[in-house]
């Protein structure tokens, strides 16, 4: 009796499983019962339908036809913000689709990655837009663009990924990178997308079970949104769009899952497969945008990407984010200066399209700064002084000393700039300012972060070098490691480190600051936690007596100390942030520690040329001994010493020591008051 009742109960359950994981059969436009068609649409191949809308000027008129691929949850209808006025003035024909499944377009049981680029091809096909047109993905729509970049490039002109997914499988990306970011999603997105890679047949059921959060945003939750986001879909709710409510009308598993399943599901090649489908770059370009703020697609996955395809250019756009679904219906200047950008540097009408070398930039996420992005996917920060670089005879890179930024003083006015036409660039070394830290940091990294930016800004095959204070251990490496990159260089009040094996005992054994920097390094090496609690504890005076001790500084530091606002780097506010005293310990410990070469062993990197190496010395400096900097000065005679009188270890803010150092580095002029007669 029991073995019936059993078997039923089984068969029950089996039937009720069966019928959840089986989704419902699409209610397809035009067919009995399914919703009208009311969009002109194109007949497929394979007998499938795909609807469209056109915008611009007439395609036989139009001096650029671009292609448009919406993302999950939307359709050809979103209120893609460009103006008519602009498509007037580019002569641009604006033709946008229904994807697969979506609005009135027929679905495709076997869509896949490559039935995007196959769709897209016979609809330009069917449409006559000619051999060639550009193409612009807009979040899972940059799956569109992956697909015909692989599969059909020869049909492209151009093309643009917008805020473009990222399948957090794909073997190009490092393991711990993706695992990291697609845990910084919320937990329920984590689930879908594991689904949608593991268990594809699962996803119905879990889309439609009620018990669990699956993808919150498709119903209007706004967590999931950027700060900018929420404020832009708070306004645009207040306009009604035309036609968002048949993105979904055939059905969610034809359209939203099966977007799921194909972008998140195992791919037939790898994005770093894609080879450039310009390899002549003046015959057209593929660009990346990417939001700052944008917290649905990881930024970090989509920088990595980026530099492993470095023919793709790479912009941050600040305080823009990703636009999910039903959420563009109507939209800001400041998203339409976003699209107007986008279609300005894809069709090459911002100059770009003469520049085919132009660098990496990133517009930085909270400030106007400057980027590039390296070969191990950190990004520097950099700004710029003086004459354009076009118009310059000099360029210097100013490398900062601890503690300090790219924003650091180097007191030299403009006027003297364009005198000379220099072209001056400061940046923050990593872990500083708005430059990514290097856990990895070495002399060897310090020199290879510093040709590398020399080489992504184009400054030409060598430039001048100013180190400044610890800033002058990555200039040593550099004249250690690319000294043929180096057209000059000024080392001002460089520090000196003890562990150098050519420093005399009887110079160096009574000095304070060998023991003082000794233990320092020991309890920076293997106490960090202790040191960061003594730097920011308030019973007991630490960091705040090192910034105006006179035991440190003179009396002429101590006066910039106290006058120089944003100066004093070592507060108790500043150091409590672990990312700002983790940065400081390790520009520390490698300053101090063990070198892999004694600056003293350096041969004259110009031997057959006038002396262009300087060393720039407060006489009066207390943090780095005059006689120390004398001493290495006797040691490496190629080497111009300067010997300021009254001046400290602060130089670069006096602008007439500045001047001085300029003109003697880059005109070979050697002010008398600064040279002095020392027995060599």
């Amino acid at each position: 009796m029991i073995a019936p009742i059993v078997v039923g109960v089984l068969a029950g359950f089996l039937s009720y499983a069966y019928l959840a994981l089986r989704p419902p059969p699409p209610k397809v436009c035009g067919s009995p019962g399914g919703p009208p068609v009311t969009s002109p649409r194109v007949k497929l191949s394979d007998g499938r339908h795909l609807s469209y809308k056109e915008r611009g000027i007439a395609k036989e008129e139009a001096k650029h036809k671009i292609i448009v691929s919406h993302g999950t949850g939307d359709s050809k209808d979103f209120n893609l913000p460009i103006s008519e006025e602009l498509l007037k003035e580019l002569q641009i024909y604006l033709l946008s689709f229904d994807r697969a499944g979506y609005g009135e377009s027929d679905p495709n049981p076997r869509r896949s990655v490559k039935s995007e680029a196959i769709d897209i091809q016979e609809l330009a096909d069917r449409l006559q837009l000619g051999p060639k047109f550009s193409l612009i993905g807009i979040s899972m729509g940059a799956c569109s663009v992956y697909s015909c970049l692989k599969y059909i490039p020869h049909r492209l002109s151009r093309a643009a990924l917008v805020v473009p997914f990222v399948n957090y499988w794909w073997p190009c990306f490092p393991a711990k990178l993706a695992r990291e970011s697609l845990k910084k999603l919320f937990v329920q997105y984590q689930r879908t997308f594991r689904i949608a890679h593991y268990a594809p047949w699962l996803l119905h059921l879990w889309m439609s079970q009620k018990w669990f959060p699956s993808l919150s945003i498709l119903e209007g939750n706004l967590d999931g949104f950027s700060r900018v986001d929420v404020e832009i879909i708070k306004q645009s709710s207040r306009v009604p769009s035309d036609g968002q409510e048949k993105v979904r009308q055939q059905g969610d598993h034809e359209s939203i899952h099966r977007d799921l399943i194909v972008g998140f599901g195992k791919w037939e090649f790898d994005p770093t497969d894609i080879s450039n489908p310009f390899p002549d770059n003046n015959e057209g370009s593929v660009h990346f945008w990417q939001g700052c703020e944008d917290k649905l697609i990881p930024i970090e996955l989509n920088r990595y990407l980026s530099q492993q395809l470095p023919w793709i250019r790479y912009h941050e756009f600040n305080n823009q984010s990703l636009k999910f679904p039903n959420s563009e219906k109507n939209l800001n200047s400041s998203e339409t200066t976003l699209y107007e950008m986008v279609f300005r540097k894809l069709l090459g009408c911002m100059g770009l399209a003469k520049q085919p070398t132009q660098p990496t930039l990133l517009t930085d996420c909270s400030s106007n700064s400057p980027r590039i992005i390296l070969s191990d996917g950190r990004i520097l920060a950099y700004r710029e002084r003086g004459v354009p670089m076009n118009k310059s005879n000099f360029t210097v890179l100013i490398v900062h000393g601890f503690g300090s930024s790219k924003e650091m003083n180097f007191e030299v006015s403009q006027e003297l700039l364009e005198e000379l036409r220099i072209y001056l660039v400061l940046y923050d070394r990593a872990g500083y300012g708005e430059s990514d830290p290097n856990p990895k940091r070495s002399l060897k990294s310090e020199a290879s972060d510093i040709e590398e930016l020399v080489d992504k800004l184009q400054l030409g095959p060598k430039v001048y070098v100013i180190g400044v204070s610890l800033g002058c251990y990555p200039t040593w490496s550099c004249l250690r490691r690319i000294p043929n990159r180096l057209e000059g260089i000024a080392f001002i009040v460089p520090y000196i480190n003890y562990k150098w094996s050519s420093l005399p005992d009887d110079l160096v054994k009574n000095d304070y600051r060998k023991g003082l920097l000794q233990w320092m390094l020991r309890v920076a090496r293997y106490t960090p936690g202790l040191l960061h609690w003594w730097l920011t504890q308030k019973l007991f005076p630490s960091s705040t007596v090192v910034e105006q001790n006179p035991a440190f500084y003179c009396d002429k530091d101590l006066e910039v100390l106290k006058n120089t606002p944003g100066y004093q780097l070592f507060t108790q506010k500043r150091l409590r942030k672990r990312s700002v005293f983790d940065s400081l310990r390790r520009d520390f410990i490698v300053a101090f520690g063990k070198w892999d070469f004694d600056p003293m062993d350096l041969p004259d990197p110009y031997p057959q040329k006038e002396r262009r190496v300087h060393i720039w010395q407060g006489y009066e400096d207390k943090v780095v001994p005059v006689q120390l900097q004398r001493y290495v000065s006797k040691k490496l005679p190629w080497i111009r010493y300067h010997e300021v009188p009254d001046g400290g270890h602060l130089l670069v803010y006096d602008g007439a020591v500045c001047e001085a150092i300029l003109r003697s580095l880059l005109l070979g002029e050697d002010p008398p008051l600064y040279s002095p007669k020392l027995d060599r």
